[in-house]
């Protein structure tokens, strides 16, 4: 399996924590498959969370940290190599006459507040999708428990699931909430050159507009790759109990608790979330918003 796990972050020692540690907690391969976090900071005292956690992790799982500079760019880094030096090469790439080679065959988009509450294995995840020529992802955040769409504020109608390999599989042009929303990046399993030809020609600067182009562009997906994958039972969900970026009004919570300053205050002393008490937590849909359990840890 050549998979790479995508983490994009912002200001949330706290929250990129349980991701990771339900993500070890959950993912068969998680020791063995490499992660970059592609991070942001606003100020000293975020950066010094993001230190930390890097130090902790250490010795957990495969992470390889990089600080954000020109997000694009360094999306497409971690997907096609670096951006060539010459304007020449960067010419005949553009053209297709030197394609940039794969650094990865599939992809697993992440945001840092994504929850893992339940096992599986990526390795099944990638054979579904290899043996399935007609499937466009896989998704980790739906299935047959996710009824409702918490950024639309309301119930979304089921599809007509069909077996699958692994679990379900789905048409999703025409559904209706998340379900007619393949291209996505908080917890969806893609083929890395089913993405690469959109994510080199469409202009984005940070996850949010990353996410809105690939909506944007999955209609000229349908016709080759019509289906999507999930599980039975959602394995993750995005627990969205505060928001730090100002590009869209997603929906979240506003406890003053939870915001990112507080809770990163909370990490630097030692607080975390308590991933083992979500698992087998049944979310009625990919986002929901939760007072995170917490509990803190001693510090050496």
């Amino acid at each position: 399996m050549s998979l790479l796990t995508l983490i994009f972050s912002k200001d949330r020692a706290l929250q990129l924590e349980a991701t990771l540690n339900s993500f070890a907690l959950h993912a068969h391969e998680a020791a063995t498959t490499p992660i970059t976090v592609l991070f942001r900071t606003s100020s000293p005292a975020f950066r010094q969370g993001y230190q930390q956690l890097a130090k902790d992790y250490t010795d957990k799982l495969t992470i390889n940290w990089v600080e954000e500079n020109m997000f694009r760019d360094d999306v497409l880094a971690q997907l096609l190599g670096p951006r060539p030096s010459s304007r020449r090469e960067r010419w005949l790439r553009r053209l297709r006459l030197h394609p940039a080679p794969l650094q990865h065959q599939h992809l697993l988009f992440l945001v840092d507040d994504n929850i893992f509450v339940r096992p599986f294995s990526l390795d099944a995840i990638v054979d579904a999708l290899n043996n399935t020529p007609t499937s466009l992802g896989f998704s980790l955040r739906l299935g047959r428990n996710t009824t409702n769409c918490y950024s639309l504020r309301c119930t979304q109608a089921l599809p007509s699931f069909q077996p699958g390999l692994l679990g379900l599989r789905f048409s999703w042009s025409g559904q209706t909430g998340d379900f007619g929303y393949p291209l996505e990046v908080s917890s969806s399993v893609y083929r890395t050159w089913d993405l690469a030809p959109l994510l080199s020609r469409l202009p984005f600067n940070n996850p949010n507009r990353l996410e809105q182009v690939l909506a944007t562009a999955s209609p000229l997906l349908a016709g080759r790759l019509p289906e999507l994958l999930c599980f039975e039972q959602s394995v993750a969900f995005c627990a969205p109990v505060n928001k730090v970026q100002t590009v869209f009004d997603n929906r979240a919570g506003s406890k003053q608790d939870n915001s990112s300053e507080a809770l990163n205050e909370l990490f630097l002393r030692g607080t975390r979330v308590d991933v083992d008490s979500l698992a087998n937590f049944k979310p009625d849909a990919a986002h929901v918003e939760l007072d995170l359990p917490l509990h803190t840890r001693s510090l050496p």
